[in-house]
């Protein structure tokens, strides 16, 4: 059964568009990551993105502001919209903060993280597009269990690297900036993990 009539499919759409911003972005974190240089170039398209994903965002909400009766609970679609966003700020924060900090040799994490963010990115539009079928499936719950088993991969890398960083690095500074964007790197897989939740319990909780 349906959860909403054909003329609301546009807060799914506009959803999935959020997502297209967020691919945008993770192939250049991937495009960054494997040049590591024109920093400032980098900076001004995340930021452009950035600014694109926010207005997405701020559409969803717009048109949640206008509309009396929603597919889902309104919370729902506000929540969800958000968590998105901060995806694509926390995928540019990467970029953003390899600049501010004038970082220029490149860590073994970056080869090894950014791969499995971008695989997430992907992995959440095909959730995203599986979310607008309006109905729990065991696609939507396979692309579920592959984020989460890329979460579990970030992990993993994560603990190596912070280990490997605080054994091998002797400038304090750099532990600082290297450690706050391998935080930034674990907290956007911990991010993708909590979508891809809660698109799974709005459908459990909707059937």
């Amino acid at each position: 059964m349906g959860l909403f009539l054909p003329k609301q499919v546009a807060f799914f759409d506009l959803m999935v568009e959020v997502s297209d911003s967020l691919i945008e972005m993770v192939e250049l974190l991937d495009e960054f990551s494997k040049n590591f240089k024109d920093f400032e170039k980098y900076s001004v398209r995340a930021k452009e993105i950035e600014s694109q994903a926010d207005q997405k965002t701020h559409a969803i909400i717009d048109k949640l502001n206008k509309t009396f009766i929603t597919p889902i609970d309104r919370e729902d679609i506000y929540l969800l919209a958000h968590e998105l966003d901060d995806i694509v700020d926390l995928v540019e924060s990467i970029i953003q903060n390899v600049h501010l900090y004038k970082i220029t040799n490149k860590i073994d994490a970056f080869g090894e993280f950014v791969p499995v963010i971008k695989a997430a990115g992907y992995y959440l539009k095909e959730l995203l597009l599986a979310f607008q079928k309006q109905k729990y499936s065991e696609e939507l719950l396979g692309i579920k269990i592959k984020i989460h088993e890329l979460e579990d991969q970030a992990d993993v890398i994560f603990a190596k690297s912070i280990s490997k960083l605080f054994t091998e690095e002797k400038d304090p500074i750099n532990v600082i900036k290297f450690k706050d964007i391998l935080e930034n790197m674990e907290n956007t897989m911990d991010k993708f993990q909590k979508v891809a939740d809660i698109i799974e319990g709005i459908l459990v909780k909707s059937t």
